[in-house]
């Protein structure tokens, strides 16, 4: 079989093995409770939603704010809203105050199944103090072109809400058994959607230093620093006595795909390893190759799970981190043959793109270079994804997942016997 075929059923297990309904209708079903309340948020929120069943009772109160891009619940018991990605907008606060509302409404002591997954950081939103929609998109908008690592980013958004690190949790009074689907690298419960039901060991202080160095908004800063000095209460911390309400179970990860797409490349006659992905995605296309060639065997398959990030400049072009990875992967792999790599963002949208990733072999690079591409000034500008539509195939195209744990990175390498 082809690499680029055995590369594409990696990735279609992948996905299939966090597939959201699957994952909670599972949990659920090792569980005796019958719940009252449900809250699902993020992306993969409709799909978790549909993962419920008869787990919920025919009264149950059902409230679900998914990202603008991902289909909606066919479903008139669940109540739905949709918020903005990767920047709150308007809806995302109206979603926000529902939320903080209807957190409010549940009787105390009524039990709360709350199913969390990447994506509801920027989809339900309640700016914190007096802090405007404007301020908190562009403080968010400085922050995704720093290559700041998730966890700093996070620090600075749940200092900048009243949802995140555990504000939903103080909203209400009852029990929460948390679903979490991790779309962050270690799945920290505190860092998946920010953790609206999690404690946050991040600080204020942790806050203004990661801002430190960008351009935010000046009111931004100065509740920041305002936090620093003690002069606002804190997010919910380990130990808080809150916490005692929560229950949280991980229900996937990039872990969990990474495994699914190795044992796919096993099942196909390859060694294969796994591994974690992170740092900006030029370097991780350097290290994955790297990594790849040094594994032993003629057929070799190295998968990588996680998240990379992109340092932007002052006129970046269009792309995301995956396709960077992909393009960046293709000079690397320039010149030789037998060997593939795919990327992919598993929930179907890489950056502000409706591309999930790439796929390239040792003839990519000369094929973008006779296509006009100049893929060598596209890493340069951060303009991978014009650059990779100029060769056909070249972008993988999924449509929206339902599910989302991240990115994953597939090495292949396949030398002729003998």
């Amino acid at each position: 079989m082809a690499l680029y075929d055995i590369a594409r059923r990696m990735a279609a297990v992948a996905l299939a093995a966090v597939d959201p309904e699957r994952l909670v209708r599972e949990a659920l079903a090792a569980r005796p409770e019958r719940w009252t309340a449900a809250l699902a948020l993020g992306k993969a929120a409709p799909a978790m939603a549909r993962g419920t069943g008869g787990a919920l009772g025919r009264e149950a109160r059902r409230l679900l704010v998914r990202t603008h891009g991902t289909p909606g619940l066919l479903d008139p018991a669940w109540e739905q809203l949709s918020g903005g990605h990767p920047l709150p907008d308007r809806q995302s606060l109206a979603a926000g105050a529902r939320v903080l509302h209807w957190l409010a409404e549940l009787p105390p002591g009524e039990p709360l199944l709350a199913m969390i997954s990447g994506g509801s950081s920027a989809c339900v939103e309640a700016p914190a103090g007096d802090l405007t929609l404007e301020e908190l998109a562009a403080a968010q908008r400085a922050l995704l072109g720093s290559g700041l690592p998730i966890h700093a980013f996070n620090a600075v958004r749940k200092h900048l809400s009243a949802l995140k690190g555990g504000g939903a949790l103080r909203a209400g009074r009852g029990p929460v058994l948390a679903l979490l689907l991790s779309d962050v690298p270690g799945d920290d419960p505190g860092t998946i959607g920010s953790g609206p039901f999690a404690a946050d060991p991040s600080t204020f202080a942790d806050a203004l230093a990661a801002v430190a160095p960008l351009a935010v908004p000046e009111r931004v800063r100065l509740r920041l620093a305002a936090g620093a000095r003690g002069e606002l209460p804190e997010t919910v911390k380990p130990g808080d006595a809150e916490l005692a309400r929560v229950e949280s179970i991980l229900l996937g990860s990039a872990a969990t795909a990474a495994e699914a797409a190795a044992g796919e490349a096993r099942r196909s006659g390859f060694t294969a390893a796994i591994g974690h992905l992170a740092g900006e995605a030029a370097e991780a296309a350097r290290g994955l190759v790297a990594r790849g060639r040094a594994l032993g065997g003629r057929q070799a398959a190295l998968v990588l799970g996680g998240e990379t990030t992109v340092t932007l400049g002052p006129e970046s072009g269009r792309g995301g981190r995956n396709q960077e990875l992909a393009l960046a992967a293709a000079r690397e792999l320039a010149g030789g043959s037998g060997e593939l790599v795919l990327t992919l963002a598993t929930d179907g949208e890489d950056g502000p793109t409706r591309s999930a990733g790439g796929i390239v072999d040792g003839a990519s690079w000369a094929a973008l270079e006779r296509a006009g591409a100049d893929p060598a000034g596209a890493l340069r500008r951060h303009d991978s994804q014009p650059a990779l539509a100029a060769l056909p195939g070249a972008l993988l195209e999924t449509g929206s997942t339902g599910t989302n744990v991240g990115d994953l990175a597939i090495y292949l390498r396949s030398e002729p016997s003998g």
